[in-house]
């Protein structure tokens, strides 16, 4: 009588959030069937930086995945923050990074597309990852100041001149002599992460270490 009841209050609890199908079998919000699909890989990705320590990503930018942030991103299901942000901390709990962080942040968007959009995607994942950790989710230090044209189809050199002086440190107090994992939705050249732990590291951060849901980065 009780599951009962507390399934007609909680309705979601047993169903899929990528496929919306019910399922028992499933583990952090994500059945069997689809959790195949996604292509774990927990890897290391290196964008030559002396700004930024390590950079991992999660899942391969296969088909299904693609889709699947296509439609976290730009087509209303913000709610993926749940799964996608599952997957991240078991990577973040596979590869020990949450032992040696002081803090977490998130690549900031600019105030005008994120009204658009109505959020930013990437801090929908640090504020689950940062709950779930009990770790300090760093809100409004690393903002972003510069509107910058789409990026998706641009090179490394052109996504840096395009970048170049679009993230400011507010407060810089808060993020002296602190480690930090810097998370974001998807890499594609490292630009964008190298930009802010740039600005981070001159702000006078200790370390910092990305990581995002996926990588179209060819390795």
């Amino acid at each position: 009588m009780l599951q009962t009841l507390n399934n007609l209050i909680f309705p979601t609890k047993h169903i899929c959030l990528l496929c919306k199908e019910k399922s028992g079998n499933r583990e952090g919000h994500i059945c069997k069937e689809c959790y195949g699909n996604l292509e774990i890989l927990d890897k290391e990705i290196n964008i030559n930086s002396p700004y930024i320590k390590k950079v991992y990503y999660s899942i391969s930018y296969n088909r299904f995945a693609r889709e699947m942030i296509k439609d976290y991103k730009y087509n209303g299901k913000n709610y993926l923050y749940k799964p996608f942000g599952e997957i991240m901390i078991k990577t973040i709990k596979n590869k020990n990074m949450d032992n040696d962080i002081d803090g977490i942040l998130y690549v900031p968007t600019h105030k005008r597309k994120e009204a658009l959009r109505g959020y930013n995607q990437a801090e929908l994942l640090a504020k689950y990852i940062s709950n779930k950790l009990f770790k300090p989710l760093v809100r409004d230090s690393l903002i972003k100041i510069k509107w910058t044209k789409e990026q998706s189809h641009s090179n490394k050199i052109d996504r840096m001149i395009n970048l170049k002086n679009s993230f400011q440190i507010r407060n810089s107090s808060v993020i002296e002599n602190k480690k930090f994992l810097l998370i974001d939705d998807i890499i594609t050249t490292g630009a964008t992460m190298e930009e802010c732990s740039k600005v981070l590291i001159n702000a006078g951060a200790k370390e910092v270490v990305g990581l995002a849901l996926t990588s179209s980065k060819n390795n």
